[in-house]
């Protein structure tokens, strides 16, 4: 059994279309000699052979044949894309109500959620190479929450959000994961600020940013998803966090 996985490197525009059409993974040298080559849309691409490493092509591989990035490691939790198939563990997590008191539901059909997850990793995921992941423990295998970074528009910075499913609060796991987050937007996404918004009555949350160091700045009102479908305003508390 071969278990290689091959990805390709050229500085070809005609290789790289056959390599798309193909779902071929395939990366693309830029340089002087194809500079006015006309590559395909959301192609991989390089300036530096020497940026190429082991880790970088198995991101590539991953994405052309939708297997989940691996984000990161802490002693007890896995943090990763995630994939269709987390769904229904999602669903478990988000029917206990103190789960989406503060936050936003899941959709009412599943159908819809497995819909929003598939665009979400094609849109997000593929366009910003970050958003938000799952939090698997390591022991069981099993999904126990979310956290992440997104984009806010209109703010400074990446957008710090988590969720924990009830069972597996107060025990540490929230922090673990988002202070391991934070150091991998620094690291790897070289993002040194941050902003996290918390309804005023979520003491839980307000505790952890601010045990992670963010500080509150201002008092800010945001358009929410309610139960019934209907975009509504709230008001939350904008925390701020900057790397030193």
């Amino acid at each position: 059994m071969n278990d290689t996985h091959e990805v390709m490197i050229t500085e070809k525009a005609d290789e790289a279309r056959y390599y798309a059409a193909k779902q071929i993974p395939y990366v693309v040298w830029l340089n002087e000699r194809n500079s006015d080559q006309h590559f395909p849309d959301g192609a991989y691409c390089v300036e530096r052979l020497s940026d190429i490493d082991a880790r970088y092509l198995d991101r590539v591989y991953r994405r052309f044949h939708d297997i989940p990035w691996e984000i990161a490691q802490t002693n007890r939790l896995r943090i990763r894309e995630i994939s269709v198939e987390d769904v229904p563990q999602l669903y478990e997590l988000y029917r206990d109500e103190r789960v989406t008191q503060y936050m936003e539901p899941l959709f009412a059909d599943p159908d819809q959620e497995v819909v929003y997850t598939r665009e979400y990793i094609k849109n997000v995921y593929g366009f910003y190479g970050y958003g938000m992941w799952v939090l698997e423990e390591k022991t069981q295998g099993c999904v126990i929450g979310r956290a992440g970074l997104e984009y806010k528009e209109g703010f400074e910075g990446l957008e710090l959000g988590f969720m924990l499913g009830v069972p597996y609060q107060h025990q540490g796991y929230a922090y673990e994961a988002c202070r391991e987050i934070l150091s991998y937007g620094i690291r790897e996404l070289d993002q040194r600020s941050y902003c996290s918004f918390i309804n005023e009555k979520n003491t839980a949350s307000i505790h952890l940013v601010e045990r992670l160091g963010f500080v509150p700045r201002d008092k800010v009102r945001l358009s929410e998803i309610n139960f019934d479908g209907m975009m509504v305003e709230k008001e939350f508390i904008q925390y701020v966090f900057h790397a030193d």
